[in-house]
Formats: C-alpha cells, sequence, structure tokens
C-alpha cells in the first residue's frame, strides 16, 4: 500500500490534490488542520503499486524541489488554470527540459501569451480603458496620468462615466492633484469632440464606465462609446474571478475592441488561473499589473518570469530569486 500526506490551502484543493496523485481509487486515511492550524493536511492511500519508490509516510512537501513539472503541474492546478491550458503549459515546459521550474514555466508562458506595454510615450491614439464596474478603470487611469505627468508629458484625462453617482468626482480628485482639467463627455458624440480637442495636446486617457457584459444594453452603451473615436482599448479585470467566467467577460470585451489586458487588485490575489484564462480565450495581450489600490502603488511590468513566480510556490520563487538574482533583477 502506498501512504502519503498532501497538505494545501483549503479541502477542496488538497481532494485535488489526492486525485491527481492517487486517482478516484484512494482512500482517506485521516484529515487535519494543517501546520498552524493554516490549511489541510489529508493522508491518502491506495492499494496499487506503480512504482519502486518508497511513498510511507512521505510528506507532499518534501517533493518539491524534486521534479520541476510536478511543481508547475500542481502550481496551475491550485491557480485554477482550465484543464486543457494547464495541459498545454505543463507540456511546454516538459520540452524546455529545465531543472529550474520558474524558467521551465516562464518559458511555456512565453510560448503562448503575449505581453506589451502600456503605450505611454506614443501619443499616436488615445487610451480607452474598459471592464465591469469595480474593476480599477478610474484608478488605474489616475495612475497613468500621473506616470505621463512623472515624465513631464502633457495628458488629457476624460470621462465617460456621467451616470454612476460619484464617479465623476472620484477622478476629479485625482486629476485635480495632478493639476489636470477633467474633460467630461456622455455620449459618443461629446467623446468624438472631446477627443478631437485634445489632439495634438499629448497623451490622451478615457474612462469608459463601467458595464454588465451579460447585458445587451450596457454592451451596446459601451460599443457606441468605444467605436467613437479610434483609440488603443484596454480591458482592465481585478483579480481573483471565476476563470471561466473571466474567459467569457474577455471574449466579450475583445469583440468591442479590447487588445491588451490589464490586471488589477494584485496585493488581494492569489490565483490567477483567471488571468490566464482571460487572455488566453481572448487572445490579449498581458501589459502592466496594478499592485495595489493607492495611486502611488503605480503599475507594474508583467512578462513570462515575473508571471511564472506570481503563479509558483513562495519556496520555489525564493529558491529562483537566491540563485537566479540576475534574472529577478532583470524582470522585476
Amino acid at each position: 500500500m502506498r501512504l502519503k500526506t498532501f497538505s494545501a490551502d483549503t479541502m477542496n484543493d488538497a481532494m485535488a490534490l489526492v486525485k491527481q496523485h492517487f486517482g478516484e481509487e484512494a482512500i482517506i486515511v485521516s484529515t487535519q488542520a494543517g501546520e498552524n492550524g493554516k490549511g489541510v493536511r489529508i493522508t491518502a492511500a491506495i492499494d496499487q503499486v506503480e512504482d519502486d519508490y518508497d511513498f510511507e509516510e512521505e510528506s507532499y512537501e518534501d517533493e518539491l524541489y524534486h521534479d520541476p513539472i510536478e511543481i508547475i503541474t500542481d502550481a496551475l492546478l491550485n491557480n485554477g488554470v482550465p484543464p486543457q491550458l494547464s495541459d498545454d503549459l505543463i507540456a511546454a515546459a516538459e520540452e524546455m527540459a529545465l531543472e529550474d521550474p520558474v524558467l521551465a514555466l516562464a518559458g511555456a508562458i512565453d510560448r503562448y501569451f503575449t505581453f506589451a506595454p502600456m503605450p505611454i510615450g506614443n501619443a499616436e491614439k488615445p487610451i480607452v480603458l474598459v471592464g465591469m464596474p469595480g474593476a480599477g478603470k478610474t484608478v488605474t487611469i489616475a495612475k497613468l496620468a500621473t506616470q505621463i505627468v512623472m515624465r513631464k508629458q502633457p495628458v488629457r484625462v476624460i470621462t465617460t462615466d456621467t451616470v454612476r453617482a460619484g464617479g465623476f468626482a472620484q477622478l476629479e480628485a485625482f486629476t485635480k492633484i495632478l493639476k489636470l482639467k477633467l474633460i467630461s463627455a456622455g455620449t459618443p458624440e461629446e467623446l468624438r469632440a472631446a477627443v478631437a480637442g485634445a489632439e495634438g495636446r499629448g497623451h490622451i486617457l478615457i474612462d469608459c464606465p463601467g458595464g454588465n457584459p451579460f447585458d445587451d444594453t450596457d454592451v451596446a452603451r459601451q460599443a457606441r462609446l468605444i467605436k467613437a473615436v479610434n483609440a488603443d482599448v484596454v480591458l482592465v479585470m481585478a483579480g481573483g474571478a471565476d476563470p471561466m467566467e473571466a474567459a467569457e467577460i474577455a471574449r466579450i470585451y475583445r469583440e468591442l475592441g479590447a487588445r491588451r489586458l490589464l490586471l488589477t487588485r494584485l496585493d488581494m490575489t492569489r490565483r490567477f488561473g483567471s488571468y490566464l484564462s482571460a487572455a488566453a480565450v481572448a487572445d490579449l495581450q498581458l501589459t502592466e499589473v496594478g499592485v495595489g489600490p493607492s495611486v502611488a502603488d503605480g503599475l507594474r511590468p508583467m512578462n513570462p518570469v515575473t508571471l511564472a513566480r506570481l503563479l509558483l510556490p513562495h519556496s520555489v520563487v525564493q529558491n529562483f530569486d537566491d540563485e537566479e538574482p540576475e534574472v529577478r533583477g532583470a524582470y522585476g
């Protein structure tokens, strides 16, 4: 009989690990709280002996540094990455034949996703931020405006959020600090005129009102605003959503013109399956991420290595940081 202990943050995650390693025939021997009362530890057994290794009473944590593919597999599972995408990334990582799981996963990510910084410094097109209510669009507009002002470049900020109570006031509070005049445009015609009036005067940032992507009226209203101007459309999405729902939302905004995906609330996110799912299904470029709720927190660049570090367990990343300080420094 093979006996093995699995640890995870939740009972569901621990049971998923049992199923992954032992299959449906596993026998649950015991369940208990994890170390220091956090998480769950499950001891499971199976009668079938599949190899010559001695599995008796070994812990799941002890295996973490032995097999990079197993580490990556568990990380993708724990992050809620959809099965097909997870299988593709694991297969790509196996082809890398690298011993370091961070570099192997980064290589796989680089094969399946594209990364592009926010088009700051290029004032050829306005930037429109779209997404669901509460995604963090207004704060992200403030962060982008601050970034441009710090570069001593001109910027115009336009809000089309004239319906939500306090929507104008929230963004105006930020623009006043930056000594910028906030322009209001409630209709496609007003937006078109506002952009025409601001052209040639630096960057143009447009805050599109949040809408329900599953409501045809809301989608049509956002579509009219987006189509009123020729702009770079960026989907802003808060972390921690359901991966399948995030993919469905991303697909809708892709049809509205979104080409980049910006993740917010990174500090409040522990599982990034929705982020990968949305980008993969809608073929969106992964751009910068919002780290915290404050404008001072700014935006951080995203690349294959930083994304791999987000997905993998802290202990693995710490080991990578200790051994690959130059790579860590290059990619943030």
